[in-house]
C-alpha cells in the first residue's frame, strides 16, 4: 500500500477537491463512519477508507471499524499477524533469543525492572532494542499505555556535559545563562516509563556520579535547586560501543547488574543475514511502490560482504542500491543489479568473476531462505504424519537424518554445542553400560545440534505443540506402545536434560532420541517378552538389571526399585502401571526379592500371557533367564532351568568395590550444592579421580536415605553450608575450607585420597577458587556486590541484638547461606518445613531478631523471609 494513496484519504485532501468546509466534511465521514459504510485508521490527521471497496479488492471481511496503523490493516489484509515487540526482532528465537530472555527477566524484576546496558558495536540494533524494550512492557501491562520511551544520544552532548546534565535532571531559572523558565528534565519525562541512554560512554564521570543516587533511590535535584528532592521511577537502558570496563566509572558499573553483548552481524550468521535483507529490501519494495527484483549475483554479493557497520551499513547499502536502481527504472518494477551497489561493495569482489557468472532477476520471495524454525516445524510435520505401520522405524530414521543433514551442513556457530555434545555424552555412556548399546560420535553432535537449534525455537514450536496437542499426544503414545524398551531409555535422557540443561526441552527431544536409538534395538513383530526385576533398596533391582543386561550384551530387564518399608499390593500396582504403556505381551517375567507371589500374579491386570514369577532374585538368577530369553526358549524351559540349578534359592551377594565419593549437600538447596560442587572439580589437581556428587539437604538429614548411600559409595566427606550432623559422616563446611582455623580439614580427610603434593596444590586451589567473592559470583544470578553489602548490613545488626559476635567460620557460612537465601525467596523456592516442629514456640525471640536484622534485605528484594528458614539461620549461630 502507497502512502501517497491514502494522504488522498484524508479529510484535508477530499474538502479541497470537493469543495466543501472541512466541518461540514468531518460530520459527513463520520455519519459514514457510524453506518459501517467507512472505516478509520488512526494516523495523524486520520485516514478514512472505503469498506466494500477493500473488503471487495482483498476477498475478505474485515473484523473492526478502527486500526491503529495503514500496517495493522494491510496485515489482516493480507492474512499476516500483528507482531508483537520482540516478535519484530529477526534472531529473536535464535541467535538472538538468549538476551531477548534475559531482557524480559531483567525488565519484569520487582518493582521497577534493574538498570541495564546493551554493549555492541555500531549498527548491530542496539536502539531499536530498547524500543522493542519499551513495547514489550507496555505488552505486559509492566508499564502504562501513556508512560513515554524517552531518548537520548549522549554522544550529542559530548562537547558539552553541562548541558546533558541539564537536559537528563531538569534545572530551575536561573541556573545557568539561558535558563529562562523551569525544564523538569528527561528524567521527569521519563517518569514510569523507559529512560535510553545511547553512547552513554560519553557521560561525563560528574553526570554518571549524579546518576547513583537516582539509580540507588529513585531520587534526584534539579540543577540550580539542591534543596528539593524530585522523584522519579523508570526503568533505565544503557548502550554503548566501547568496553564497559574502560569506559565507565567502576563505581557507575557496579549499579548495573543486567550487562547484555549484542552480536555483529557476521557473528549472527548467514541465516539470520539473509532474514534481514529480505525484510530491508520488502520495506523498500513498500516505500517506493514498486516490485523488487535482485539479481542473483547481488544477493550473493551482500551476502559475503563484511558489514563493519553491522545491520546500520546493511540498511544504508540497500537503500543506496535502490536509488540507483530507481534512476534507471521505467517501468512498475525495480531492478537490482551488480552495478547498484555502493562503491566499497563493488571494490571488494573481482568484476570478472562476477561476468562469467550466470545471473537471473528473481523476485525477493523466492531469495528468502527457509529459517531454522520452518525446517524444524516441517521436521516435526513430516515425523508425525509417518504412517504407523512396519516401515514406520525406517522412515522415521530417514527423517530424521535429512534433518540432522541440513543442521550439520549449516556450519553457523553454536555457542554452546560443545557443552551440549559433553553433557550428552556423559548421559549417553551411562544408559550404553545400563542398557547395552553403542551411539556413534556424529550421532551424538548431531542430536546436540539439533538440541542447540531447538532452543532457539521454543517459542514456535511450543505453540505448534499446543495447537496440535491430540495429534501429538497419539504420537507419543505410539512410540511407548510399539517401542516401549527405546522410548522409556528416550525419556529417561529427557529428564536428565531437561532436570540439568538449564533450558527449556519439549517431548520431541524424547521423541527423536527415541527413534535414534530403535536401530539399536531387535524388532523381530512377534509379540513382545517382557521381564522385570522389582527389589527392595536404594538401588537393589536397578544394579541387578545393569549388570545382567551387560553381561547378556543385550537390553533384557527393566528394573524397578522399591522402598524398603514398601508392601505388596504397591509393588503390585507399580507393576501393573509399567505394564499398561507396553503393548502386546506375550511372556513375561517377573523376577522379585521377597514377597507373595500369590498376591503378585492374582493383583496383575494382564490376560492371555505367559507369566512366570521368581522370588529371591539375584544376578546368577537373572543371567539364566535372561539367556533363556534371548535364546527364544519357552517359558517352561526357561524355568526348569532355573529350578534344575536351585538358583532361586540361592543368595549371591557380588563384592563391589566402592567408588570414592565427595558428597555436595547445602541447606541453601540443591542448586547451590551444585554451584559448590562445581567449584571443587575446578579445585580438584588433575590426576585425582574422585566423583563427587550432590544430595539434597533434608533428604541427607534422613539416616536411611545416608545407609543407602554408603552402601553404595565411600563417601570421603560431606562438603555444604551447614552440618547435617550425621555421626558416622565427615563433614566439612565450606568456611572451615578457606579459613582452616586450628585442624587442616584438607590434610585430615582426603589425606588417604592425595599425596603431600596433590594435597598442596589442592588446597592452593580452594584458596583462589574459594574466595567469599568468587562463591558469590557462582552460587547466585543476582548482584554479588548489592548482595553481600545488604547482608553484611543485616548480619552485623543481628550480632549487635544478639550481644554476641560470630566467629569468623560462622560469619563466612552465613553470608553464603543468607544469600542463598535472598536468591530462593525471589525464586519462590523456599523450605517450607521446620525441622523441629516446635521450633516456632521454642525460638519466637531469635524469630523477631532475625526479622528485625533483616527488614532491609526483605524490602530492597521485596521477600518475605519464613520462619521456616530462620530455624537454619538459628542452626548455624548456636553452632558458632
Amino acid at each position: 500500500m502507497e502512502q501517497k494513496l491514502f494522504d488522498q484519504c484524508q479529510a484535508a485532501h477530499i474538502s479541497k477537491e470537493l469543495k466543501i468546509s472541512r466541518n461540514q466534511l468531518t460530520r459527513i465521514l463520520n455519519e459514514l463512519f457510524d453506518e459501517k459504510k467507512l472505516i478509520k485508521v488512526k494516523t495523524n490527521p486520520i485516514t478514512y477508507l472505503d469498506r466494500e471497496a477493500l473488503e471487495r479488492k482483498y476477498k475478505k471481511k474485515l473484523t473492526t471499524d478502527e486500526y491503529k496503523s495503514i500496517d495493522a490493516l494491510e496485515n489482516e489484509l493480507t492474512n499476516q499477524e500483528q507482531l508483537m515487540n520482540f516478535e519484530k526482532l529477526i534472531g529473536h528465537n535464535e541467535s538472538m533469543y538468549q538476551i531477548v530472555e534475559k531482557i524480559k527477566a531483567t525488565v519484569s524484576y520487582p518493582p521497577i525492572g534493574l538498570p541495564m546496558l546493551f554493549y555492541g558495536p555500531t549498527g548491530t540494533g542496539k536502539s531499536f532494542m530498547a524500543k522493542l524494550t519499551y513495547e514489550y512492557c507496555v505488552d505486559t501491562n509492566l508499564i502504562e499505555s501513556d508512560k513515554s520511551f524517552v531518548q537520548v544520544n549522549c554522544s550529542e552532548y559530548a562537547n558539552n556535559p553541562e548541558l546533558l546534565t541539564a537536559n537528563l535532571f531538569g534545572y530551575k531559572k536561573g541556573a545557568f545563562t539561558g535558563a529562562d523558565n523551569d525544564n523538569m528534565g528527561l528524567l521527569h519525562y521519563a517518569d514510569g516509563g523507559v529512560l535510553f541512554l545511547d553512547e552513554v560512554h560519553c557521560l561525563s564521570a560528574e553526570c554518571q556520579e549524579k546518576l547513583f543516587l537516582y539509580m540507588d533511590q529513585g531520587i534526584y535535584h534539579l540543577v540550580g535547586d539542591n534543596s528539593k528532592w524530585c522523584k522519579s521511577r523508570c526503568r533505565i537502558i544503557f548502550a554503548t560501543t566501547e568496553l564497559p570496563e574502560k569506559a565507565l566509572l567502576k563505581t557507575f558499573l557496579r549499579r548495573i547488574p543486567v550487562i547484555l553483548t549484542v552480536p555483529s552481524l557476521a557473528q549472527r550468521g548467514q541465516n539470520e543475514k539473509l532474514q534481514l535483507m529480505y525484510s530491508l529490501l520488502k520495506k523498500e519494495e513498500k516505500r517506493i511502490g514498486k516490485k523488487i527484483l535482485i539479481s542473483s549475483n547481488v544477493y550473493e554479493l551482500l551476502l559475503n560482504h563484511t558489514f563493519v557497520g553491522n545491520i546500520g551499513e546493511l540498511t544504508n547499502a540497500i537503500q543506496a542500491s535502490c536509488v540507483s536502481a530507481l534512476y534507471n527504472s521505467n517501468s512498475d518494477t525495480l531492478e537490482i543489479h551488480a552495478y547498484d551497489l555502493p562503491q566499497a561493495i563493488k571494490n571488494n569482489f573481482d568484476l570478472s568473476n562476477i561476468v562469467m557468472k550466470k545471473h537471473k532477476l528473481v523476485s525477493l520471495d523466492k531469495l528468502l531462505p527457509v529459517s531454522e524454525q520452518g525446517i524444524i516445524l516441517e521436521f516435526y510435520k513430516e515425523l508425525v504424519s509417518l504412517d504407523r505401520n512396519q516401515k514406520f522405524a525406517l522412515r522415521a530414521q530417514s527423517t530424521i537424518e535429512d534433518y540432522f543433514e541440513k543442521l550439520i551442513f549449516n556450519n553457523h556457530k553454536v555457542d554452546n554445542l560443545a557443552y551440549i555434545i559433553n553433557y550428552l555424552e556423559k548421559i549417553i555412556n551411562n544408559m550404553t553400560e545400563h542398557y547395552g548399546f553403542k551411539m556413534s560420535h556424529n550421532e551424538l553432535i548431531a542430536i546436540a545440534k539439533y538440541i542447540s537449534e531447538f532452543s532457539k525455537n521454543t517459542y514456535i514450536t511450543n505453540n505448534w505443540i499446543n495447537e496440535n496437542y491430540d495429534e501429538v499426544n497419539n504420537f507419543k503414545k505410539y512410540l511407548s506402545s510399539d517401542f516401549h524398551h527405546e522410548f522409556e531409555i528416550g525419556q529417561e535422557i529427557y529428564q536428565h536434560l531437561k532436570n540439568n540443561m538449564n533450558q527449556d526441552i519439549d517431548d520431541f527431544v524424547g521423541f527423536i532420541i527415541c527413534i535414534c536409538l530403535i536401530k539399536y534395538f531387535a524388532h523381530s513383530g512377534d509379540e513382545m517378552t517382557v521381564a522385570m526385576i522389582i527389589a527392595h533398596g536404594y538401588s537393589t533391582a536397578s544394579s541387578i538389571a545393569e549388570a545382567a543386561n551387560r553381561m547378556l550384551d543385550t537390553y533384557i530387564f527393566d528394573a524397578i526399585d522399591m522402598p524398603l518399608d514398601v508392601d505388596v499390593k504397591t509393588i503390585t500396582r507399580k507393576i501393573n502401571d509399567y505394564l499398561a504403556h507396553v503393548g502386546n505381551i506375550s511372556n513375561l517375567y517377573l523376577l522379585v526379592d521377597m514377597g507373595s507371589l500369590e498376591e503378585i500374579y492374582q493383583g496383575l491386570d494382564i490376560n492371555n500371557v505367559n507369566i512366570a514369577l521368581i522370588n529371591n532374585v539375584n544376578t546368577k538368577c537373572a543371567l539364566e533367564i535372561g539367556q533363556g530369553i534371548k535364546l527364544k526358549k519357552p517359558v517352561k524351559e526357561v524355568i526348569n532351568s532355573v529350578l534344575r540349578e536351585n538358583l532361586y534359592r540361592t543368595h549371591v551377594q557380588l563384592k563391589k568395590k566402592k567408588e570414592k565419593v565427595i558428597l555436595c549437600s547445602c541447606a541453601s538447596g540443591l542448586g547451590t550444592a551444585t554451584k559448590i560442587k562445581d567449584i571443587l572439580l575446578q579445585s580438584l589437581p588433575e590426576n585425582v579421580k574422585l566423583k563427587i556428587i550432590t544430595y539434597d539437604y533434608p533428604d541427607l538429614v534422613k539416616k536411611d536415605v545416608y545407609n543407602q548411600l554408603a552402601n553404595e559409595y565411600e563417601i570421603v566427606c560431606c562438603i555444604g553450608t551447614l552440618d547435617p550432623n550425621i555421626e558416622s559422616m565427615k563433614y566439612i563446611g565450606i568456611q572451615d575450607l578457606i579459613i582452616n582455623e586450628g585442624q587442616n580439614a584438607v590434610e585430615v580427610y582426603f589425606g588417604k585420597c592425595m599425596s603431600k603434593e596433590q594435597i598442596a596444590l589442592f588446597e592452593k586451589n580452594i584458596l583462589h577458587n574459594f574466595t567469599l567473592s568468587n562463591v558469590m559470583n557462582n552460587i547466585t544470578i543476582l548482584n554479588p556486590d548489592k548482595l553481600l553489602e545488604h547482608v553484611a548490613r543485616a548480619l552485623d545488626q543481628l550480632q549487635s541484638n544478639l550481644h554476641k559476635r560470630f566467629k569468623n567460620r560462622t560469619s563466612f557460612g552465613l553470608y553464603v547461606h543468607v544469600c542463598c537465601l535472598v536468591e530462593r525467596l525471589v525464586t519462590r523456592q523456599a523450605i517450607t518445613n521446620f525441622t523441629d516442629e516446635h521450633f516456632k514456640e521454642k525460638h519466637q525471640d531469635f524469630i523477631d531478631q532475625v526479622l528485625i536484622s533483616m527488614q532491609e534485605v526483605q524490602r530492597f528484594y521485596n521477600v518475605e523471609i519464613p520462619e521456616e528458614e530462620i530455624e537454619y539461620i538459628y542452626n548455624y549461630i548456636i553452632s558458632d
